[in-house]
Formats: C-alpha cells, structure tokens, sequence
C-alpha cells in the first residue's frame, strides 16, 4: 500500500528490525583477469569489492590524503591534472532549494571547470550542479585514456557496450528509482554511493503506484526526465524509496548496497533502482551499459 500525503506527514514509525531486513546485501564476486568471474548470475546484483581500484581516473583525478591518516578514499580532486580539460562543454543539471521546500531544477551547457570549481569551492547547500549520464565518448582524448572499458565486461556480458557515461557531483546528489534498457556495471571512482535495488514485477509494482498516486500517465522510468527531478514526482519517488522511518511504500523490498572507492555493481536487465551520493567527498563515478 502506498501511503497517502496525510499518512506520511503523521506517521512517527520507527525503523524497526524488520524494516531493515527488507533490504539484503549484495553478494559479493571475485574478479580476476587470470581467474576470471565465478559464480555469476546475470539476473541477480553483485558487488566487486576494490576491484577497480587500479582505474587510470583514480589515480589521475584524485589527490589522496597522508597516508598516516588511514583514509581509504581520495580527499580532493586533482584540479591541477583535470584543469586542462576545462574548456569542455558538458551538460550541467543545476538544483537549487528554497526555504520553503521547493527547487527549481533545469538543464543548461557550461566549461567542465565551472562544475570542478563548484566541487572544490565553499559549501553551497541551496545550489547544486551536477554532471549527469555525460557519454564518456564525447570528452576529450585524454580523458577517455582515463576511463578505459574494463575488462570485467567481456565476462559480464557479450562484450558489446551499448552506452558508457562519466557522473560528477558534490554530495548529496541523487538519482530517482528508474530502470535501464540494459544491464549496467557502476563504478565508483570516490567518494560514496548507497543503491537500493528492486527486481522487476515489484518495482514496476512501486512506480505504477507511485504515478497513480500523483495522477500522472506520461512519465518513462528508463529516462532522466525533468519531470523525474523536481515536483511531486521526484518527492513522491524519494519518499516511497528512502522514507523508511514514515513507512515509504510498505511493499518496498530489495536490495541497498554502499560503493566506496573502487567498489563496482553490477544491475541487472530491467532491475529498479535509486541511487544517493552521501558523505562530504567529491562524487564520481562510471556506468557502462552492455549487451545482456
């Protein structure tokens, strides 16, 4: 059951045991190029703990921290590497919150060096720029030697890639419950990502309700839509996903998965899913999109 506007707004449930166990852990897989991939299902998620920590952008892109500081993840972009890239026109989402809780969301075309300054500037909470599905064959050479296809796809797949994107955010950035075309592998190359999955009958299940609720017949779950990014539907989306503590959608169960640096995920041919960048690193990552 969906809850309505007035149950969410009253409801004071706490996150109880079996809240949480609605959503299980990925299962883990090992890669190799030597052993290859074992025990993979192509119709279930899987994690790849640290396994593409050796990613040229990881070490180009980012600066790590001491290493008498024990931090596992870069602390800071690499603007004096990323900065000869700056003159290259990227597609920008700009978000910006009121203080009555509304946002305006649109699209527009700018330098790649006004986002990089937007990450490494002050902490701007009302204003938020974001690199979103950026086709990684439209950036410069260079920057594509960075991100080169990995070798995990010939295994996951046919080794056809459909699609290849580059995000780039300051946290918190947000990605609302859609499904893709096709399968998918994500990587993070810093900072953090929490995903929460749903298989298909049952996601489909959430987003009927979901645009029922709000009286809309028009929207595509596989597009990044603006109507998908502000207004009722993206705070429907957001409440029936993550509220967990006002009930959310009360038949929402799955999986949720936190990728660290390095950390990939594999989602499967018509899998839901939603997608939150937390934490106070810079948010990058790539996702490649392949033949099942």
């Amino acid at each position: 059951m969906f809850p309505t506007r007035r149950n969410l707004a009253k409801q004071a449930v706490k996150v109880t045991n079996s809240t949480k166990k609605r959503f299980k852990q990925v299962k883990y897989l090992e890669f190799s190029a030597e052993t290859g991939l074992k025990d993979f299902n192509p119709n279930s998620p899987a994690r790849f703990k640290n396994t593409f920590r050796e990613y040229p952008a990881i070490a180009k892109w980012f600066i790590r921290p001491a290493p008498e500081l024990k931090s596992p993840d870069p602390a800071r972009l690499n603007l004096g590497y990323l900065e000869q890239f700056g003159t290259t026109i990227v597609p920008l989402e700009l978000t910006k919150s009121a203080q009555d809780g509304t946002s305006e969301f649109k699209r527009f075309e700018a330098p790649l060096s006004l986002l990089l300054s937007h990450m490494t500037g002050k902490d701007a909470p009302s204003s938020q720029l974001y690199l979103a599905q950026h086709a990684i064959s439209d950036l410069p050479a260079g920057m594509q030697a960075d991100l080169a296809t990995p070798e995990i796809l010939k295994h996951l797949g046919k080794g056809d890639i459909y699609a290849s994107s580059l995000w780039m955010g300051r946290p918190p950035t947000r990605t609302p419950l859609h499904r893709d075309p096709n399968p998918n592998l994500l990587i993070q190359l810093s900072g953090k990502k929490v995903v929460r999955l749903m298989e298909p009958t049952l996601g489909n299940k959430l987003y009927e309700s979901v645009k029922e609720h709000i009286g809309k017949t028009d929207s595509r779950a596989s597009m990044r839509g603006e109507e998908m990014m502000q207004g009722k539907e993206l705070k429907t989306l957001e409440a029936a996903v993550w509220d967990d503590k006002n009930g959310g959608y009360t038949e929402m169960k799955g999986f949720e998965i936190e990728l660290g640096l390095g950390d990939g995920l594999y989602i499967p041919l018509g899998w839901w899913h939603a997608v939150h960048g937390v934490g106070t690193i810079p948010n990058v990552s790539v996702c490649y999109s392949f033949e099942s």
